[in-house]
């Protein structure tokens, strides 16, 4: 099994995942999700009835994975999806399995937002297959809906995806720099590098955000409010394009919002956003 510590591609990949899954389950499902990488049962533990959805992959990565979950648990997820009363002798029909097909699409379209900056641009798409008969890396995941009872997930990652995210080097984290370094002087500039510091760029300050399903979009009115993912006193981030160079505290100047850096990414790091 390859190491999925942290720091490795192959955990940067998986935790990608995990967080993406954890917040759209959150927001469509109506309650705190979790979805985490089982550590303490590495034995894929679905069962024998499971209901399976195939995870292609292209672009930055490449090759297929599965995702599969018992079939009693996967009726739970689509019955909660459908805001449907939870009947555990109901069926997990075509209806039911559209539903968590269109679950995953959803975790799938935050996972290639999350990984573009790790792998770069990543295309996931999701589908309904059979359990697959490939061999591969079984990765046992958990989800769990606050202190109730865990569902847990089967991530069959294929020889060719899992090469892929292991032969590419993962971007760091923006790190902190260390107190009086002078960032500006490691910055190598490039032949005729000077004549563009005058060109102007334009930067975006993120608070947070948030994945919602289409029915609460078409309901949306003046005055609803919308709960980001991101705590009040967490730093809000300061995008080049769509790279993070900086986080810092929102503050304001003149009567127009501001952003105090706390957090800057290195000179080479912020160049390479160019």
């Amino acid at each position: 099994m390859p190491s999925i510590t942290p720091g490795t591609p192959l955990h940067s990949f998986l935790d990608a995942l995990c967080k993406s899954a954890s917040e759209v389950f959150s927001a469509a499902l109506g309650a705190n999700w979790a979805v985490e990488i089982d550590t303490a049962d590495p034995a894929p533990t679905v069962g024998t009835s499971v209901v399976s959805f195939q995870l292609s992959t292209s672009g930055g990565l490449q090759g297929p994975a599965s995702i599969q979950a018992g079939t009693a648990d996967g009726l739970l997820l689509a019955q909660k999806f459908l805001q449907e009363p939870l009947d555990p002798s109901a069926e997990l029909n075509k209806d039911r399995k559209e539903a968590l097909e269109e679950l995953l699409r959803q975790v799938a379209g935050l996972a290639a937002t999350k990984i573009k900056g790790l792998f770069g641009e990543t295309k996931l798409e999701v589908g309904t297959v059979e359990p697959p008969t490939w061999q591969g890396v079984d990765v046992a995941l958990v989800a769990a809906e606050g202190a109730s009872s865990k569902l847990p997930l089967e991530l069959r990652l294929s020889p060719e995806l899992l090469a892929s995210v292991s032969s590419t080097r993962a971007v760091a984290p923006v790190p902190t720099p260390a107190p009086h370094s002078e960032t500006s002087a490691a910055v190598t500039h490039e032949p005729n590098f000077d004549l563009l510091l005058g060109v102007n760029l334009s930067l975006t300050l993120r608070f947070g955000q948030r994945i919602l399903p289409l029915r609460e979009i078409l309901d949306l009115t003046s005055g609803s409010v919308i709960e980001l993912d991101r705590e009040v006193e967490e730093p809000a981030d300061l995008l080049l394009g769509d790279k993070l160079i900086a986080r810092g505290e929102v503050v304001i100047v003149d009567g127009n919002y501001g952003i105090r850096i706390t957090e800057v990414a290195d000179a080479r790091q912020r160049v390479g956003t160019l």
